[in-house]
């Protein structure tokens, strides 16, 4: 949501800009935007018209492998639902947040987990496996379900991506926010990855313009991913328009930078 809170004009003024666009949904008590039958028409005839393609990323507030089995339950039908209901936009990814700690919008300072904590949560994986098949069953052919390192190492997703029950959205900035890093998880998770969401981070701080990174920092990133051949979606995700230009400037000029220097 970069132009206000109305998604339809949201995504006519970003179907201008960019080539991709990711629908952020949310679902708490103050902020709700699951799209109604007529803004999905709506939707779909500016994808048509302006020849892009979309992600969903369902709400963060979803819990699929809580161990609460009720929250688990309602979770999974929540996410079902929009999943077959933004179906009809053919996007190319659901994009999805598994948390074994409470939800937030925001990062907690100090809440990440790295590989060494991986077994106090070992009850979580099988929820999360139960829970994605019954996900990817809705998702159906051509839509892929995306899982997203969130305040955790990406190796909690190794057994989801083993089962091939998933892809990895791979968050570079949340990688920052847990002194991750950042190359040797490209290196390591690239072949599984079909997005990468990519913005700058200050202390705990999210979502902000590239410009708050030192600039070899992402030449770096970019020369990976150019030698790699990655082929799948880089999504600038930020929320206000002058991040957005300002980081699609330095993304341009990077990109220009490093096929320079190749």
């Amino acid at each position: 949501m970069v132009f206000g809170k109305d998604l339809v004009q949201n995504v006519y003024l970003l179907a201008e800009i960019v080539d991709h666009i990711e629908i952020v949904l949310f679902h708490t008590p103050d902020l709700h935007n699951i799209p109604r039958t007529y803004e999905i028409q709506h939707l779909k005839r500016i994808k048509e018209e302006k020849n892009i393609t979309y992600s969903v990323h369902l709400p963060a507030s979803l819990e699929i492998a809580s161990s609460d089995k009720n929250i688990r339950k309602m979770s999974i039908q929540f996410a079902r639902d929009i999943i077959k209901r933004m179906n009809e936009l053919r996007p190319l990814h659901h994009i999805i947040h598994i948390p074994f700690t409470t939800p937030t919008l925001t990062p907690q300072p100090d809440v990440y987990f790295t590989s060494n904590d991986e077994k106090q949560f070992y009850a979580w994986t099988p929820f999360a496996l139960d829970s994605l098949k019954a996900l990817k069953d809705a998702a159906g052919q051509g839509t892929k379900i995306l899982v997203e390192n969130i305040n955790y190492s990406p190796s909690f997703l190794n057994p989801l991506l083993h089962e091939g029950l998933c892809e990895l959205c791979l968050d570079l900035g949340h990688l920052l926010l847990g002194r991750e890093n950042v190359t040797d998880a490209l290196n390591n998770y690239l072949d599984k990855t079909e997005e990468i969401h990519l913005h700058g981070v200050i202390g705990y701080e999210e979502h902000l313009s590239l410009s708050v990174l030192p600039g070899e920092r992402v030449a770096k990133w970019v020369r990976f991913l150019r030698q790699s051949a990655y082929r799948g979606i880089v999504n600038l995700e930020v929320f206000t328009p002058g991040d957005l230009e300002e980081s699609m400037g330095i993304l341009t000029e990077t990109i220009y930078f490093v096929s320079q220097k190749s």
